[in-house]
């Protein structure tokens, strides 16, 4: 961006001496030309010297931003459904009689029919993608099964439109959708849509989770309230039992029924595994070490629950609301908020949007990214870990570049980050960064506290091993429990 001002200036001054040796009035379309051209390279440098990742060459394709949702909701979950609820209840009436709940999951439908896939980039030239769709097993390693990731499965069919000119932190913004006419899924589980510059194909630039479901049992999920001993004291131990049931036909074995994993809608990289295969007894999973256990229960019975306890309730969370242009236009120089936030460990009096981003409400013209400044009081009491924010901003991911650095003139906990305009939610979480760059051993306890009144939604997918194709975790059941408000 530098040269390239450098080199329109060089143009201005040639027209504008020329302009003057012959005695011309500078023509209106040069003014403006040279102003534009000034506040290009202005912003350029500002750019470069306020936010690091801005001084890199744009040799290549720089992610800003990845989201994946259901059809063309964004408050939709990423749950593709092959087979609808209400289609397999009418199929297997007789089934019905082992759940209460068995006339309320028939009428609701948990996902979509194709989820969209959207990535925000920063590129000197028009970039061109290609994603490759990949299956997983129920804890996420990739499928080595070339029946399941076939080399057909790519998507080239991806639309990419321009950022606004004057769009500081991303210039292009590819977006396709899965299924779609070019790429067909015909196996349920877990997906890694993988996003690659079509130059670079050996390292993917950037992932996105999806789950694909075949309903093939009456499921059901109940959330009760229970306690924990927190890590942090003074800390409410209020918490959450989670128990998770599926009525499945003959025809499925009992046995290959083996694993429930339990998701906070929008936090698909927070698993709580609930399983029987004892080789992953000890998954390192969120609230692992301090939950009561896990447990399955009802072998060879036509029923199985799946049962894990002392969940942290958590918190409501935070919503930073950034849609309105005019209260917060774009700029360089970081926005920050007349108060920081503080910790807390009670109830939350603004409802959050349970996780999840949305973009309702900002035009086209102001769809961009602008840097806002977090600020977390550690009112004299500064943690022992380290503080990180978490949020949709980031797909509710812990890393090492979203860590807060630490005032102790003023006490506060901070962070500038590139965040895209419209509704987010988020919190704060403590962990331990270990010197090779992996957060671990994080939670939400020691800012956020918990409270029974948050308003979260639980969805949880139920595993099936299937002997078909070499085998492979498929997912034949979801249920979903809401704790939203009633509005």
């Amino acid at each position: 961006m530098h040269r390239e001002a450098i080199a329109a200036l060089s143009v201005w001054w040639k027209n504008f001496f020329s302009a003057l040796k012959h005695r011309q009035q500078l023509p209106h379309t040069l003014l403006y030309n040279m102003l534009a051209v000034i506040y290009i390279y202005v912003c350029s440098v500002e750019n470069s010297v306020c936010f690091e990742h801005a001084a890199e060459p744009l040799l290549k394709v720089y992610v800003r931003g990845v989201r994946v949702f259901g059809d063309t909701t964004e408050s939709s979950p990423p749950i593709i459904v092959m087979r609808a609820q209400r289609e397999f209840a009418v199929s297997f009436n007789s089934f019905r009689s082992f759940t209460r709940d068995a006339e309320q999951q028939e009428s609701a439908v948990v996902g979509s029919r194709y989820v969209t896939i959207e990535v925000d980039v920063q590129a000197s030239t028009q970039p061109m993608f290609v994603v490759t769709l990949v299956h997983c097993d129920a804890f996420w390693n990739e499928d080595n099964n070339p029946a399941l990731s076939d080399q057909i499965l790519r998507v080239t069919q991806i639309q990419v439109t321009q950022a606004h000119s004057f769009s500081l932190h991303y210039t292009h913004r590819a977006r396709c959708t899965v299924p779609n006419s070019e790429v067909q899924l015909h196996f349920s589980g877990n997906w890694k849509a993988k996003v690659f510059d079509a130059h670079d194909m050996d390292v993917p630039i950037c992932e996105a989770r999806f789950f694909v479901v075949e309903q093939q049992a009456i499921t059901s999920l109940s959330v009760i309230p229970d306690a924990y001993s927190p890590r942090v004291g003074g800390t409410s131990p209020a918490a959450y039992l989670i128990e998770a049931m599926i009525s499945a036909p003959p025809q499925l074995f009992d046995e290959n029924i083996h694993t429930v994993t339990v998701y906070r809608a929008w936090r698909w990289n927070e698993p709580i595994t609930i399983t029987q295969r004892l080789e992953k007894s000890k998954i390192d999973i969120l609230y692992n070490q301090r939950s009561s256990g896990a447990t399955v229960l009802g072998f060879s019975s036509g029923q199985k629950r799946f049962r894990v306890g002392a969940v942290p309730a958590e918190n409501e969370y935070r919503v930073l609301d950034i849609r309105d242009a005019l209260r917060f236009p774009a700029s360089t120089t970081p926005l920050r908020f007349g108060l920081s936030d503080v910790r807390r460990n009670g109830v939350a009096f603004v409802h959050a949007d349970d996780g999840a981003f949305s973009s309702e409400g900002v035009s086209m013209a102001h769809d961009e990214y602008v840097p806002v400044e977090f600020v977390l009081a550690s009112e004299g009491v500064p943690s022992s870990r380290d503080i990180y924010v978490v949020g949709s901003f980031n797909n509710w991911t812990v890393t090492p570049s979203w860590r807060m650095s630490y005032d102790s003139v003023f006490q506060q906990y901070k962070l500038v980050q590139w965040i895209r305009r419209g509704r987010h939610n988020y919190m704060y979480a403590s962990g331990i960064t270990t010197n090779s760059g992996v957060v671990k051993s994080y939670d939400y306890e020691e800012c956020e506290g918990n409270s029974l009144s948050a308003h979260h939604t639980f969805y949880a997918l139920f595993y099936y091993r299937s002997p078909q194709f070499g085998g492979y975790d498929a997912i034949i059941g979801v249920a979903q429990y809401s704790r939203k408000p009633k509005r």
